[in-house]
């Protein structure tokens, strides 16, 4: 089996949600899809360019998923290594991994399982994974704040994160911040885990040690997020100072080498690689390992990105410290989030995932959606 195309597949709900998905081909019929968190435009020259993933990739072998990795990134050193190339790399790599399972007739959870060197930990795959839900935006004030995290609550998830808007965090006082924390918690209640994202609002450590004492009472599972992504050595003042665990990755960073620097000069609890922008499902499991030798969990990002959900769903299912990753709870909604893949992913009433045991990713794209809200790359 050989590789023929690489596809760009932009898709646009006006106002709503703009996704970025990638399409293998090969000579065989067999296909498969990864997604990267980055402007289409920018993804499609990636591919496009003279020396480009697609020039690079044509005529390989799909099955050799790592090599092939290695060999885009090696090319396109000079002006990747870290960023959207890697965000391109890591949606091919994931779509790689969907062929080979398909190839195999085995889901990528059997392809990826990755030993961490532990004696603690059984070496079976899990049958369900656990999600927490991002709510986003949170609402226009207390009461919508209340309304959108009592719908999370009824869906059955076990955990959920209150993001940074207007109206508190960095935006107010820390005294709004407790206000909008204890509401959210109040709503969830007691027996829920919940996560706060300040998106890099606190602009120095007085300033976010202020809003996380006065919100410790409310036991955030993590503050993620809080200092601007450059500032390893506030991060690490602040993880060195607080109980709360401190957690980042997501705002850009990619691959190993970032995420090392992070767990050593930004001393951080929690990383969040990226599944649609760090490099793909084995950069993570990597990333994951590290973390794991040093006490720390990993909990991935994908947001909106539902091919992303896909593959952290197969990593949550072989990683020791991966206790959640993330899904959406988006207000608007939009098709091409909600109806993007096929068939939709399941919450159980114990807010729980089943993994698919179905070849590759085990999702398709809703070509419905994709006809209807298609657009050239932009």
């Amino acid at each position: 089996m050989k590789i023929t195309s690489i596809e760009t597949v932009a898709l646009l709900d006006q106002g709503k949600a703009s996704e970025t998905v990638v399409r293998v081909h090969t000579d065989e019929g067999l296909s498969g899809i990864g997604q990267a968190e980055s402007p289409s435009l920018v993804i499609e020259a990636i591919i496009r360019c003279d020396g480009g993933l697609e020039e690079l990739l044509r005529g390989e072998d799909p099955l050799q998923v790592e090599r092939l990795w290695q060999k885009m990134y090696a090319a396109t050193g000079l002006f990747g290594r870290r960023g959207v190339t890697i965000a391109a790399i890591g949606a091919v790599e994931t779509a790689l991994w969907d062929i080979a399972g398909k190839a195999l007739g085995k889901p990528v959870c059997e392809l990826i399982w990755q030993s961490c060197c532990t004696v603690t930990e059984p070496s079976e795959i899990r049958e369900k994974v656990r999600p927490y839900a991002t709510v986003y935006p949170p609402g226009e004030d207390l009461d919508e704040i209340a309304e959108r995290f009592s719908l999370a609550r009824e869906r059955g998830l076990r955990a959920m994160k209150l993001e940074e808007w207007p109206g508190g965090f960095a935006h107010v006082s820390p005294k709004r911040d407790a206000e909008v924390v204890r509401t959210a918690r109040e709503t969830i209640g007691k027996d829920r885990d919940l996560m706060i994202d300040v998106q890099n609002r606190w602009s120095e450590v007085g300033q976010a040690l202020d809003s996380i004492r006065a919100i410790a009472e409310y036991r955030p599972y993590f503050i993620e997020a809080p200092l601007p992504a450059d500032n390893l050595a506030g991060l690490a003042r602040l993880a060195d100072t607080v109980e709360t665990r401190i957690a980042v990755g997501d705002w850009g960073f990619s691959t190993r080498f970032e995420f090392e620097e992070i767990m050593e000069k930004g001393r951080v609890d929690v990383v969040q690689p990226s599944s649609v922008r760090s490099g793909g499902i084995r950069e993570i499991t990597r990333i994951a390992e590290a973390a794991y030798r040093r006490g720390l969990i990993c909990v991935p990002h994908a947001w909106c990105h539902m091919v992303g959900v896909a593959a952290e769903i197969h990593l949550a299912a072989v990683l020791p410290n991966m206790p959640y990753f993330e899904v959406p709870i988006a207000f608007p909604d939009s098709p091409i989030i909600s109806e993007l893949i096929e068939p939709a992913i399941e919450i159980d009433a114990s807010g729980m995932i089943e993994v698919p045991k179905r070849p590759g990713l085990g999702f398709a794209l809703n070509e419905d959606v994709v006809k209807r809200f298609r657009v050239a790359p932009h």
